[in-house]
């Protein structure tokens, strides 16, 4: 009833053509970008979302990132919080704290020490991680002073650093003896997947 009203109140003349026009677009034609905007229209944008996916990071370890920012992977403290587990475990590491996100990737003295020595193999002088620091902060605050065509490189990095920790402690948790490293045999597990990487094709000419 809505339409067939909309459609008599419009004045047509038979003398010309009919013609199409989408009022997404001042072009008024059809654009799935036009569309993408009106969907998104009043959505506030994360920070890091651009840190994320426009790296060179392979998709899955983008999406381990993308999760781990917002708390969202499943470490001990998380199973606990859904009933999956009486009380947080510690971590599988160090063996002292909490096994949370930010304890993984920043405020384990294993983490922050690969790190460390990333940076110094690098040579570059960025400033690791402390206890104090939250991840997503950290990695905001050390790439603001960067050069913007470094940004790129350095996100992907930051990212592959992160996936490695994260598949350091599912070594430990599930007892994978074999792929048990120290932070230095670590470091040397990354540079190694960094190369893999460049030799795939990932970040070439950046």
């Amino acid at each position: 009833m809505h339409l067939n009203l909309a459609i008599n109140s419009v004045e047509r003349d038979p003398s010309n053509p009919d013609c199409f026009s989408w009022p997404a677009d001042p072009s008024g034609l059809y654009l799935a970008r036009s569309t993408h905007q009106r969907l998104c229209l009043g959505d506030e944008r994360a920070p890091y979302a651009s840190c994320i996916w426009q790296s060179w990071a392979l998709l899955k370890c983008k999406i381990f990132i993308w999760l781990a920012v917002q708390h969202r992977i499943w470490t001990s403290d998380q199973r606990a919080k859904h009933g999956l587990q009486d009380q947080p475990s510690a971590c599988y590491t160090c063996l002292q704290d909490e096994d949370n996100a930010e304890h993984i990737l920043v405020k384990c003295g294993c983490a922050r020490h690969v790190w460390h020595i990333c940076f110094d193999t690098l040579h570059l002088a960025i400033r690791a991680p402390v206890v104090d620091d939250t991840f997503l902060e950290w990695w905001i605050e050390t790439r603001r002073g960067m050069p913007k065509d470094l940004k790129r490189g350095y996100d992907t990095f930051v990212i592959l650093v992160g996936w490695e920790l994260w598949k350091q402690r599912n070594a430990r948790v599930f007892n994978r003896v074999q792929k048990q490293r120290t932070p230095i045999e670590l470091v040397e597990d990354i540079f190694r997947e960094v190369q893999q990487w460049r030799q795939a094709g990932v970040g070439v000419g950046g």
